[in-house]
């Protein structure tokens, strides 16, 4: 069975457009993009992106694919068309208004950038030069001909070179627009634009059935035949290339001018790639992409019938290569490891395994299979059977002489020799298991148990509960236990010192295989073989470094692993894979790319950065990509949004989903971390969510005022309707009392003119003629200044004085002079600015002569009338000498009066009506004077008014 290498295949069923694939591309971002027969592919090493025409292309078939300075992808379609993708669009020559002054009439050849950043689109009939200004000029001759275009490249100078076929090769060079002559090849017979090749380095071009090659570099030049069914050249750098056939890729050398390697053979490569981890990318027509990422891992796979062999267990000894696979078969190496040749160590079944092999001294080799334990000659060519009882699943050797067998019945240590059992050590089903010193640690589906082989009467210890694959004793005590879903299981002194997982960097916790040597711990699992060694900078004092199929390996799923000097050997489903580990390159480039924004269930442009949006649409959803080909995926990402959380927190996945982001400013920050630590650049994208318009600085401050002027307003109304309220009640209780006041009046206008007319009727009864006229023409006169005042709300206090003046000169002619009186005014007030109610003080003057003067018999009455101020009130004092109010209660009540005086209660009902309207009410005191003898001496009444009345 010959080597070849290991790849990774890529079709429609993981996601590829199609599966013929004409070209590829590697674009300034870290995507690769794959031009098939039904549409375009972008692939970050995880997810494929497809295009198609409804996305905008002019045709589902690409052919072409070419990134300029710009990180433009242009595509070539099979239409006569010309398009390219940029930020999330593509642009063709409906949506650009600078492609559509294109004209492509003929099949486009390839795009070239010259260092001017001109793009050169070479159709087969015609050149079309986009400047980096934006005008387009059109080529289509030379000399005065029509030219059939055959190749476009970049020179040494970074200028456009052209060849174009007339009946020789011509030569051509871009210049200002304009195609100058370079030179001239004869090559005979007819030649295509796929079997021509321009770089600044080296030029191809076909010669008959050979490939023409000018090396500019020290003018040199050589003819290599070309390979069976030619397609076209693949440069991967200044040194090597691939030409690309039907029957697959060759590697060429050009500096030692020779074939080096060889890829895919059988299959139809369209083009070859290299990545930034140096991998190798080939596109094939009708196969996908296959990826081979390194040269350095060399795959063997064992057939026999068209049946592949999974490989289950491998030994080396000194030069000769051992592997067991299925069918009982053993293979053996011959050529120096080049193919190998098989041996069926057993043929009584049709399945069956050779599980495990060791060494047993110099010559004898011992195989454990489904079928018993077998000893193998040393070449492999013979073999027979030493014991059949169960299935075989570990061996370990104890000495010269005697071995230990892990079988599904039982542990027992066994003579290298064959026969019978010399001991059994654990009498039940077992899976592996191992000895270190004394002790013998056996694994089984339900544990791993310890043995003590000094007291073996001594009941087994369980160090651990749940299904054990393998176990291994490393050369510093460490009993190293594989299980099946909980990792790596360390114990020293039968005690659990450790325990590794995926947090810890494993690739799985189910692990497979164990082996120990050349100081490392090799643990195949279900996704990976990892190497776990001492470092000083690991935690712990452990490093991991993984190897999967990104690596090399023919499959994740790994069977079984030995190592010898930097050769790793690895078995896997698929057949055997040999890395080389000096060689194999860990670390390579990681990518951290955003690939698409969400904004409410609404894609959102890539290219914008910085953005606000509305309080409503914050449901985002950010979707990346860390691209690192080698990691095939094993990528994790750290990110933190500040604004929200400042913490860092750690992902698998490629999307993060934030349904409800409050308002605030924000900043997505992220990281990618690859399978071998790398870390990407840092993406940070700062965006906001902006408030709602009621939570707005400005509108709250315009909203504080609208509601300070609405409260105003509103309370600036019910002010004014108080006050108009007060107003009108206070106008209505001011009408009202003007109204009594008026009633009042009228009241004590007929009361005053009944006891005039009293007077006068005295006189009159007296036959005093002329005392009837004086006293008429008085009474008059104070009639006219009664109906003068009683009309008014208020009068001055000059107006008062005269009046009072009036009155008491009539009532002192009516009682015959019985009492004298005095008017007296304060010089300070002005009598003619100070007003006063009407008719307040004449009814207590009138009661002092009535009821206080009258009464005395000596006809020495007195009244005074005292007018002053105190800065606040008017104060005005009535003070008599009559009898007092005790006695003339008396008087009242033996002499009823036929026609009782309402003086006094008319003036309180007007004082108490004024008083509901006044601020400062007026206040009335009547009391007694008191001689020395404590004998009443008359009546004091004090009237207070208000001077802002």
């Amino acid at each position: 069975m010959a080597q070849e290498y290991s790849y990774v295949d890529y079709t429609v069923k993981d996601g590829l457009a199609g599966s013929t694939v004409y070209g590829m591309a590697l674009d300034k971002e870290g995507f690769l993009w794959f031009a098939t027969e039904t549409g375009l592919s972008r692939f970050d090493g995880i997810h494929f992106r497809n295009f198609y025409m409804s996305d905008g292309l002019p045709d589902n078939e690409v052919l072409q694919l070419f990134v300029d300075s710009r990180n433009r992808v242009w595509i070539i379609p099979f239409k006569y068309s010309i398009c390219y993708y940029l930020n999330g669009k593509i642009h063709n020559q409906e949506n650009d208004a600078l492609l559509r002054k294109l004209t492509i009439r003929s099949e486009i050849v390839n795009i070239i950038e010259d260092a001017a950043g001109n793009i050169i689109i070479a159709e087969k009939k015609a050149i079309h030069l986009l400047s980096a200004d934006g005008t387009i000029t059109d080529i289509d001759e030379f000399g005065g001909k029509a030219f059939d275009l055959l190749q476009a490249g970049i020179n040494k100078e970074g200028k456009c070179r052209i060849f174009l076929q007339f009946v020789a090769v011509i030569e051509t060079r871009l210049d200002k627009g304009k195609l100058v002559y370079e030179g001239t090849i004869h090559i005979p017979g007819p030649n295509n634009s796929s079997s021509t090749y321009i770089s600044p380095q080296l030029r191809m071009i076909e010669s008959g059935d050979s490939l023409l090659f000018f090396d500019i570099r020290g003018d040199k030049r050589f003819t290599m035949r070309m390979p069976k069914g030619f397609i076209n050249i693949s440069r991967l750098n200044d040194s090597s290339l691939t030409l690309n056939a039907y029957s697959g890729a060759l590697l060429l050398d050009i500096r030692h001018r020779k074939i080096i390697d060889s890829f895919l053979s059988g299959q139809t490569v369209s083009g070859v790639l290299e990545d930034p981890d140096g991998g190798l990318w080939f596109s094939t027509l009708g196969g996908g992409i296959h990826r081979l990422a390194t040269r350095n891992a060399i795959h063997y796979s064992f057939r026999r019938d068209n049946t592949l062999f999974p490989v289950f267990s491998i030994l080396k000894v000194d030069s000769a290569l051992y592997v067991g696979t299925d069918r009982f078969y053993l293979w053996t190496s011959v050529n120096n490891g080049r193919t190998f040749r098989s041996h069926q160590i057993y043929n009584r079944f049709s399945r069956g395994r050779v599980i495990t092999i060791v060494q047993a001294g110099e010559k004898k080799i011992i195989a454990g299979t489904d079928g018993g334990t077998f000893s193998i000659e040393k070449g492999g060519e013979k073999s027979w059977l030493m014991w059949q009882r169960g299935a075989v699943k570990a061996m370990s050797v104890i000495s010269d002489t005697t071995f230990m067998e892990i079988t599904g019945i039982s542990a027992r240590i066994m003579r290298l020799t064959g026969g019978d059992p010399l001991d059994t050590l654990w009498p039940g089903r077992s899976t592996c298991g191992c000895l270190q010193n004394d002790s013998c640690y056996i694994g089984t589906l339900t544990g791993l148990y310890a043995l003590s082989l000094a007291k073996r009467s001594a009941r087994p210890e369980e160090l651990f509960r749940g299904g054990v694959s393998a176990v291994q004793a490393s050369p510093d005590g460490v009993i190293w236990a594989a299980t099946y879903g909980e990792g790596l299981v360390l114990y020293k002194n039968d005690r659990e010192v450790r325990r590794i997982t995926v947090e810890d960097g494993l690739t799985s916790n189910i692990c497979r295989y164990l082996f120990i040597g050349e100081g490392n711990v090799w643990v195949g699992t279900d996704k990976g073989l990892n190497k776990i060694t001492l470092s000083k900078d690991a935690v712990d004092g452990y490093k991991i470094i993984h190897f999967t199929s990104a690596d090399g390996l023919s499959s994740n799923i790994i069977n079984t692993v030995f190592v010898k000097g930097k050769k790793v050997y690895v078995g896997t489903p698929e057949g055997m894979t040999v890395l080389n580990e000096d060689k194999i390159v860990k670390s390579g480039e990681c990518l951290l790319r955003l690939t698409d924004i969400t904004i409410a269930g609404k894609d959102w442009p890539l290219d914008t950065a910085n953005f606000t949006l509305p309080h409503k649409e914050n449901d985002l959803q950010f979707e990346y990509v860390g691209i690192s080909y080698q990691s095939e995926g094993a990528i994790h990402y750290r990110y933190r949004l500040l604004g929200a959380d400042e913490r860092w927190k750690t992902t698998d996945q490629t999307f993060l989903h934030y349904p409800s982001l409050p308002p605030g400013q924000y900043v997505l920050e992220m990281v990618a971390i690859n399978k071998s630590g790398e870390t990407s650049n840092t993406l940070q994208l700062p965006f906001a969510i902006d408030k709602p318009l009621w939570e707005k600085n400005w509108m709250r401050a315009l909203f504080i005022l609208a509601a300070g002027g609405l409260i105003w307003l509103v309370f600036y109304q019910r002010v004014r309707a108080i006050r108009r309220k007060e107003a009108e009640k206070s106008a209505t209780a001011t009408r009202i009392a003007e109204l009594e006041q008026m009633a009042l009046r009228s009241q004590m206008n007929p009361h005053f003119i009944f006891n005039s007319l009293n007077s006068i009727q005295l006189f009159v009864m007296e036959k005093d003629v002329r005392g009837a006229n004086e006293y008429i023409t008085h009474f008059s006169r104070l009639i006219r200044q009664t109906l003068d005042i009683s009309a008014k709300a208020a009068i001055t206090l000059q107006e008062e004085t005269d009046y009072l003046s009036t009155y008491l000169e009539l009532e002192k002619r009516r009682f015959e002079y019985a009492f004298d009186y005095t008017l007296s005014v304060d010089a300070e007030l002005n009598k003619r600015e100070l007003s006063i109610p009407p008719m307040i003080l004449q009814p207590y003057v009138e009661n002092a002569i009535v009821h206080g003067i009258a009464h005395r018999i000596d006809k020495k009455g007195y009244i005074t009338i005292k007018i002053e101020s105190d800065f606040y009130y008017l104060i005005c004092t009535v003070e008599d000498n009559g009898v007092g109010r005790e006695v003339a209660a008396l008087y009242k009540s033996r002499n009823p009066i036929q026609y009782p005086s309402k003086g006094m209660q008319l003036t309180a009902k007007r004082i108490a009506i004024l008083n509901s309207t006044m601020k400062n009410p007026i206040s009335t005191v009547v009391e007694d004077i008191a001689e020395q003898d404590g004998e009443t001496g008359g009546t004091r009444v004090i009237v207070r008014f208000p001077l802002d009345l």
